[in-house]
C-alpha cells in the first residue's frame, strides 16, 4: 500500500469516527439514571436559522413516574424571538444525575436609534430537576461557565462582579404559587400573566411547588386572574363599550438595548445607584420625565420586582 493511500485512509477514519462524535454529542434524546428523559424536537426553521441561529425549539422532559412536561413552553420562537434550546453536554449533568444545567438563549428583535431592527441574544443557563421536572433557576452570565462539584449537586461558579459562587440544589430557590401570587398582588398589576411567565408558566408552578391543600388557595387565585384575564378580552360587554382587554390595558413591555442600562435613584445621573440591566432584559414603564428619563419595573423570578429610572435611551419598545 502506498504512502498516498495510507494517508487517504487513515484521514476517512477521522473523518468516520468525527462524524460519529459529533452524532453521539449532538443527540436529541438524554437519558439519565434515574429514568427521566430530555427530547429535543422540532429545530429552528431555515428561515428563523438565518435570523437567529440554528437550534430546537421544544425541549420536554418524560418524569420518572412518565408523566411528560414541556420546558418552558410559553417562550416559544417567532419571527419576532423567542427560547432556542441546545443539546447539552455529559458535564451539565450533576454527579448523581439529578440536576441538568440546560443549554438556551433568548431571543428578540428590537430596534437600533436608527430605527433598524437588530437581532438581540442573551445565553440562560437553568438549573432543570429530572426527578420533578421543575426548572428551578433561570441562571444568566458568567454563572452559565460554571461546573457541577465532584461529590455534592452543588454548581460551583463565578458571578459577573468577579465573585466565586457555589449554589446548592438543596437550598436551590424555586418558583412557588406563594411567591407570584404575592408578587402580582404587591404591584397591583392589571395582568398577572407576565408573573407567570417569569416563573416559566403555571406547568413549571407546578413543578416546582406541587399543589396541596396549604397552597391551593395560591392557585386558586392565580387560575382565577389567568381566567379573568382571558374573559376579558372575549366579554360582550366590553366589546359593546368599545374598552380595550384587560391585556392591552397593560403595562406596555421594553427591552434594555445597550450592554450594561444603569439603574438610578431618582431622574438624575447625580443619583446612580449599585447594579445595571443588561440587553435583552424586558421591563415595564411605570413613570417617566420627558424626554430623557423612565422609572421602570423588573420583575424577578422569586424576588420582589426592582422600580428604579433609566435613561430612556437604554430601552426600546
Amino acid at each position: 500500500m502506498t504512502n498516498a493511500a495510507r494517508i487517504t485512509l487513515l484521514f476517512l477514519a477521522f473523518f468516520v469516527s468525527q462524524q460519529a462524535w459529533c452524532a453521539q454529542d449532538d443527540r436529541p434524546e438524554i437519558d439519565f439514571p434515574n429514568h427521566a428523559r430530555l427530547v429535543y424536537s422540532a429545530p429552528v426553521s431555515p428561515e428563523l436559522t438565518h435570523t437567529f441561529g440554528p437550534g430546537w425549539t421544544r425541549l420536554t422532559i418524560t418524569r420518572p413516574d412518565g408523566s411528560t412536561l414541556s420546558v418552558i413552553p410559553d417562550e416559544s420562537l417567532t419571527s419576532q424571538g423567542g427560547v432556542i434550546f441546545s443539546t447539552v453536554s455529559a458535564k451539565a449533568r450533576s454527579h448523581d444525575g439529578r440536576y441538568v444545567v440546560l443549554d438556551l438563549t433568548r431571543n428578540g428583535v428590537t430596534e437600533t436609534e436608527d430605527g433598524k431592527p437588530t437581532v438581540a441574544s442573551r445565553e440562560f443557563c437553568p438549573v432543570l430537576d429530572t426527578e420533578t421536572g421543575c426548572v428551578a433557576r433561570d441562571y444568566t452570565g458568567a454563572v452559565c461557565g460554571g461546573a457541577w462539584d465532584d461529590n455534592d449537586a452543588v454548581w460551583h461558579s463565578q458571578l459577573d462582579s468577579g465573585k466565586t459562587d457555589s449554589q446548592s440544589m438543596k437550598t436551590l430557590e424555586k418558583p412557588t404559587a406563594r411567591a407570584v401570587w404575592l408578587q402580582f398582588s404587591q404591584a397591583k398589576a392589571v395582568s398577572i400573566k407576565p408573573f407567570v411567565r417569569v416563573a416559566l408558566g403555571l406547568g413549571n408552578i407546578r413543578a416546582c411547588d406541587p399543589p396541596t391543600p396549604a397552597n391551593a388557595g395560591y392557585y386558586a387565585k392565580i387560575q382565577a386572574a389567568l381566567g379573568d384575564s382571558a374573559h376579558a378580552t372575549t366579554s360582550p360587554v366590553h366589546a359593546t363599550m368599545g374598552n380595550t382587554p384587560a391585556d392591552a390595558a397593560a403595562p406596555p413591555t421594553w427591552t434594555v438595548q445597550v450592554d450594561r442600562a444603569w439603574l438610578y435613584e431618582q431622574p438624575s445621573v447625580g443619583s446612580n445607584r449599585r447594579g445595571y440591566l443588561i440587553r435583552g432584559d424586558h421591563v415595564v414603564m411605570i413613570g417617566e420625565q420627558k424626554p430623557d428619563w423612565v422609572r421602570i419595573r423588573y420583575i424577578r423570578a422569586g424576588k420582589t420586582p426592582l422600580d428604579a429610572w433609566l435613561e430612556r435611551r437604554d430601552i426600546t419598545r
